[in-house]
């Protein structure tokens, strides 16, 4: 179970909603998800050791399964990603980890959050843990939460407060978009298969290959510039505030508390 100091601090602010219907608690093995995890391996991670296309809409997907409501496995087992435009590039991964999910008979909701773990960490970012043992829903979330890439920083900032999260954490957040492409395919960092701070100067300084409208205004709203800036000088820094705000977010709509420490599964994944 969670113990360490900062899940215990998650385990109080974590947001709680009020469960959907049609809800499966899946039952947590550690053992069962080593094997998940180092199957999914391929589909994140190619041949030559970076991030597929795949590996990048992992990164992404626990976002769009989380904010509206709940990590809870709507985004696949209710169709919201093939149902709601904003998760049109994510259509393919949704499809692959669903069919995991049944193959291994695990939990949809766990395996999402597993994928982007392990992104991030392929990506040559931190380990932000594993934690299994989340409700999944065939039951969608609310429609229309998610921010959109046109909108202004306040908009963005407000949606974030309303989920619990400070401006602070949101620039975080933000941040991984540095293995993240648009809708065109264009990087929105020069080192886009790597994962570093280098999204947030090039944003801010406008050398990207491609900007999302919605990162440039938060890179220059008053009340996230200066953090932008800040994590654009110093990795450490972004790094510090990244772990425990996405941990927060992969754990919204459920009890945090009652969920199994399968973190060990990130790294052996990676042993050869």
């Amino acid at each position: 179970m969670l113990t360490s100091p900062a899940y215990l601090i998650l385990s109080c602010v974590a947001l709680v909603v009020a469960a959907p219907e049609n809800i499966t608690r899946h039952q947590s093995d550690c053992s069962a998800w080593g094997k998940v995890a180092k199957d999914l391996r391929s589909t994140l991670v190619g041949g030559d050791g970076a991030l597929t296309d795949n590996g990048r809409a992992s990164v992404r997907v626990p976002f769009h399964d989380c904010f509206p409501g709940a990590c809870d496995g709507s985004i696949i087992l209710a169709n919201e990603c093939t149902d709601r435009p904003e998760n049109g590039q994510m259509i393919p991964i949704c499809g692959i980890l669903g069919q995991k999910a049944k193959d291994f008979n695990v939990g949809t909701a766990d395996i999402i959050q597993l994928a982007g773990a392990l992104s991030i960490r392929a990506a040559g970012g931190p380990n932000i843990g594993f934690y299994a043992g989340r409700q999944d829903s065939s039951t969608a979330n609310p429609a229309g939460q998610m921010p959109g890439q046109n909108d202004p920083a306040d908009k963005i900032i407000g949606d974030f407060r309303a989920k619990g999260f400070s401006p602070n954490e949101l620039v975080a957040l933000l941040g991984a978009h540095t293995v993240a492409k648009n809708r065109a395919g264009q990087a929105l960092d020069t080192t886009d298969a790597r994962w570093d701070n280098v999204f947030y100067s090039e944003t801010e300084d406008l050398r990207a290959p491609a900007t999302l409208n919605s990162d440039k205004a938060v890179s220059r709203a008053s009340d996230t510039r200066r953090t932008w800036s800040g994590f654009a000088g110093d990795s450490g820094a972004w790094e510090s505030m990244f772990i425990p705000a996405m941990q927060k977010m992969t754990t919204m709509g459920n009890d945090a508390g009652s969920l199994t420490d399968c973190s060990r599964v990130i790294s052996d994944a990676f042993q050869r």
